[in-house]
């Protein structure tokens, strides 16, 4: 197992020349907000309700709206209209929007993007919609330190690896931060290393791993 303290992180670090971070479960402690916003949103239907988070949990990565939707039309068997999408979107973005601009951040990461932002590229690569995510780095007032925002539709390995032929990057100078076992397969799709964050589940093996941000927030 390859867990990281301070000195692991610096060193990894400035090698770097791009951080990409995953946002919810990364950068601020907002997955909760979602798990209860999807029991919310789906709360007519209290005998599927077990069998619809089972789906949502074993697929973080998909975005929202591919989710609302395989979850009508294959485990409620239900038609979904665009009217139904757009009631959904909705209610997930009023149930969620503030209260993850409210959330408190994994330890140390606003230090942390302040400090690596003036030298390093970075950028977000979330699965929430981008509008949404773009919204609530502006409203957290965390825009100046990413130069670039992206969020859902997107293939994050394919991003990924589009990002370092932008910036004609070799694979160990572009890190993706990421809490679930998805994060680490796109960043295996990309091309690039990868730092499991939060989750304890990610240890093991060659996962570079930080409990947070804290330890390497001086660089």
């Amino acid at each position: 197992m390859r867990t990281a303290n301070a000195c692991d992180a610096r060193t990894l670090i400035r090698r770097a020349k791009a951080l990409v971070f995953d946002f919810d479960g990364t950068l601020v402690d907002s997955n909760d907000i979602k798990w209860r916003a999807f029991e919310l949103c789906f709360s007519d239907f209290p005998e599927r309700l077990t069998e619809i988070m089972a789906y949502c949990r074993s697929n973080p990565h998909l975005p929202r709206g591919e989710k609302f939707r395989v979850i009508y039309e294959s485990i409620l068997d239900l038609r979904y209209t665009d009217e139904i999408d757009k009631g959904l979107e909705g209610r997930f973005n009023h149930l969620t929007l503030q209260p993850i601009v409210d959330a408190p951040e994994i330890r140390g990461a606003s230090h942390f993007l302040r400090e690596v932002s003036r030298t390093r590229m970075t950028a977000v690569l979330s699965s929430t919609p981008t509008p949404i995510v773009n919204q609530i780095v502006e409203a957290r007032g965390w825009r100046s330190y990413f130069m670039e925002v992206q969020g859902a539709p997107v293939k994050k390995g394919k991003w990924l690896s589009e990002c370092r032929s932008r910036y004609g990057l070799y694979g160990e100078e572009i890190i993706y931060f990421g809490d679930t076992s998805e994060d680490r397969k796109a960043a295996e799709e990309g091309e690039c290393l990868f730092v499991g964050v939060c989750d304890p589940r990610l240890k093991g093996g060659d996962v570079f791993y930080l409990s947070d941000f804290g330890g390497v927030s001086c660089l």
